[in-house]
């Protein structure tokens, strides 16, 4: 168990921050495809292969992070604008077709987990929307605080699912976690280094890290019987306030050892509300 939730999906994370230093040419590509294919091979390593065609929602899952971690592979190259409007019409894509075909027959038999899901992508819609119009400028194009965020995004969404009664999305994001995680070591260890922008990913490759850990967020919300929707709304907010804690990190006057550490901390308050909301709602 610790081997395919931490062990492999850590390695993944090292080898996906290192082929990815270097978010330019075939960096780009890689950044953008790693981190949803690395997230399918894991998904499979827990499970095991799906079938084919997929009958359960969960089936689905794996196949959504190949297909699009193909499809950011392709566009990363070619998509060079900074447009607010193609980056919300890319959110709402990205994750209401998925969601769609994921779950179409529970969210049309739960209003509740119908709601939930229409709020979560609505969130990311307008969170997208919020980071392209804040990131527009040259000088401030990248998130040195991204990879800390979608950490905190799946740590959040792996207890709210093991909360709300769901240990398979538990350990697919608890996976995600060491995923992240792995990927957040050598980016510290470059920033110890001198690399002012090793936390900082931009584009179609910080696209690709969000999607991923905002989709597992997503994937729960559908798939946990009663996983709590207070916990999973406002553990999608933890994504959106990118922009606020990149400017704080650009002001905070700390130690470089400790800015990262910092501003991961600021990014995760509402990730630790999220798992503070369906702790008390689970003891409750």
């Amino acid at each position: 168990m610790l081997l395919t939730i931490v062990a492999i999906p850590f390695a993944l994370g090292v080898v996906a921050s290192l082929l990815a230093r270097k978010a330019s040419g075939v960096g780009l590509v890689l950044a953008s495809a790693l981190i949803p294919v690395f997230a399918a091979v894991v998904l499979v390593g827990l499970d095991g292969l799906p079938a084919f065609p997929p009958v359960r929602a969960a089936h689905k899952l794996p196949y959504v992070l190949l297909v699009f971690g193909v499809v950011f592979a392709v566009l990363a190259p070619v998509i060079r604008t900074r447009s607010w409007l193609l980056a919300g019409v890319a959110a709402l894509v990205a994750l209401a077709a998925p969601a769609w075909w994921m779950g179409s027959v529970i969210l049309a038999n739960s209003e509740r987990k119908l709601v939930v899901t229409l709020i979560l992508i609505a969130i990311a819609v307008a969170g997208s929307i919020w980071v392209a119009l804040r990131t527009s400028d040259e000088t401030q194009d990248r998130q040195p605080v991204l990879p800390q965020a979608a950490f905190a995004t799946s740590l959040s969404a792996a207890l709210v699912a093991i909360f709300g009664g769901y240990m398979g999305m538990a350990m697919f994001n608890g996976a995600l976690t060491a995923l992240f995680g792995g990927y957040l070591l050598i980016a510290y260890i470059a920033h110890l280094r001198g690399n002012g922008g090793a936390f900082s990913l931009a584009g179609p490759g910080g696209f690709a890290m969000s999607w991923t850990a905002f989709l597992g967020l997503l994937a729960t919300a559908i798939l946990a019987p009663q996983a709590s929707s207070a916990g999973l709304i406002v553990a999608g907010l933890t994504l959106v306030l990118l922009p606020f804690t990149s400017t704080l990190a650009n002001r905070l006057k700390l130690a470089p050892a400790l800015r990262p550490l910092v501003c991961g901390l600021v990014v995760a308050v509402p990730a630790i509300i999220a798992i503070l909301i369906a702790g008390l709602q689970f003891a409750s």
